[in-house]
């Protein structure tokens, strides 16, 4: 599970895309009235800030997500509102540009970046829940291993990239890509015409 510090809202498109990583990749949660080093500052209309989270995840994500949000007070006259956004059952999840409709697109969420999948992903992605990390690491090789190590150390790597650093085919290394995409672990996107690669997952190195 992953975790985003914000202020206070941002622009609706913004959290919709946000919303739509959480959703796409292993779920998240996003903390309002929290700076981005952690300082818990508070927010000063907690009811408004709701009703505008609500409003994204019901009409600016699709399809529609049942965000879960509660208001949490760590110091006294301190009110931070936690929204809670589970991975989604059916995917993708799109995020919905009102102005500009054709721009609508899905995302994953990778490290703390919002990235656009790539439509191979589109293609691979499991419209059921990814695969649980702690359930399936024990059936992973070396190798597969280390790409994940590699794509945690270093995120949005090429295929080239990450052959190169393992000392191994870009054949195997493509092979075990798409592996690990379609288990919801890692997706693609284009970086300037190119195919880079990222996690999807929260993956410490095991």
């Amino acid at each position: 599970m992953q975790v985003e510090f914000k202020r206070q809202c941002p622009k609706l498109l913004r959290l919709a895309k946000t919303f739509s990583a959480f959703s796409n990749s292993s779920g998240g949660t996003v903390f309002f009235g929290v700076d981005d080093d952690g300082a818990c500052v508070g927010l000063g209309h907690v009811k408004g800030t709701k009703e505008l989270v609500d409003q994204v995840s019901q009409f600016y994500c699709e399809p529609p997500i049942e965000i879960v949000t509660h208001t949490w007070e760590p110091l006294k006259g301190i009110d931070i509102l936690v929204v809670e956004v589970p991975e989604a059952g059916v995917k993708p999840v799109y995020a919905i540009d009102a102005n500009h409709k054709s721009d609508t697109w899905p995302y994953f969420r990778s490290d703390r970046e919002n990235l656009p999948l790539d439509r191979k992903s589109l293609k691979t992605m499991s419209r059921v829940l990814s695969k649980p990390v702690d359930e399936e690491i024990d059936k992973l090789d070396k190798v597969e291993r280390k790409i994940l190590d590699s794509l945690d150390a270093h995120p949005r790597q090429s295929l080239g990239q990450l052959a190169k650093s393992l000392n191994i085919s870009n054949h195997r290394a493509k092979k075990i890509l798409v592996n690990l995409e379609r288990m919801g672990w890692v997706h693609g996107y284009l970086n300037e015409k190119r195919r880079e690669y990222s996690l999807a997952v929260v993956w410490r190195r095991r």
